[in-house]
């Protein structure tokens, strides 16, 4: 059986996440639907992660088995036919033995912060405007904290995980005019992680939250309150 591996972003705004919800619309529900109506069979699609609501993806992968063999660039042409325009493919092609859930080495999020009072429509749906002026300095030096190993169950949304020390690769905050883009690298992340820490830096930067509280709950010593909202963040890269 070919086993099909798929390259797409989608924009999160119209979507429930990534995994099928009986009367709701997600992004696997309607992927799974275009496949299997192109190849005229069922499939089990897997992708590399869970997303929340709104969650956007520049990168996301997924893979399926079929019974039939149709060459990849047909694969991509057909499917990018019948897939709502907040849903693309980027890439297809045939791999055996990939497992879109175990066999990616690492994600890369992106979560941006409009520190503005001004609304702009263009970046609204992609970001979390804060009308009120944060400290930068001050989140810069508190993102530093994250680097490394460290037990992130106070930042996680405890659904039964058993392993909660997460190894953070590599951490950004940057700043061009009124917004701050944070970036996130690990191989794999909990639930809600990546959104707590950057409401823990929100809150660092208008001085409602101590740096040494962030420490604190990278220590095992209590949990972070705050949750940045879903439609700034961004799985900006997956790495294969």
């Amino acid at each position: 059986m070919p086993n099909y591996v798929l390259l797409l972003s989608f924009v999160g705004t119209r979507f429930h996440g990534w995994q099928v919800q009986p009367g709701l619309r997600t992004v696997q529900g309607v992927l799974k639907e275009a496949i299997e109506r192109l190849f005229c069979e069922p499939v089990r699609l897997t992708g590399c992660c869970r997303t929340d609501a709104g969650v956007h993806a520049l990168e996301y992968v997924a893979n399926f088995q079929t019974q039939r063999l149709l060459p990849p660039e047909i694969v991509l042409k057909a499917l990018n036919s019948l897939l709502p325009e907040d849903v693309g493919l980027k890439r297809v092609w045939i791999q055996e033995g990939f497992n879109a859930r175990f066999s990616v080495k690492g994600k890369l999020y992106l979560y941006r912060i409009l520190n503005a009072y001004v609304k702009d429509p263009f970046l609204e749906p992609f970001s979390w405007r804060v009308p009120y002026k944060l400290d930068y300095e001050r989140m810069q030096l508190t993102s530093e904290l994250f680097l490394g190993l460290h037990d992130f169950s106070g930042f996680a949304k405890m659904e039964g995980e058993k392993n909660t020390s997460i190894e953070v690769e590599d951490v950004s905050l940057r700043k061009e005019g009124e917004l701050i883009e944070f970036r996130v690298r690990a191989r794999n992340f909990l639930r809600y992680m990546v959104r707590r820490m950057v409401g823990c830096l929100i809150h660092v930067g208008l001085h409602r939250l101590n740096p040494e509280d962030v420490r604190a709950y990278l220590e095992g010593k209590g949990r972070c309150p705050y949750t940045a909202k879903a439609k700034g963040l961004t799985l900006e890269r997956v790495f294969l």
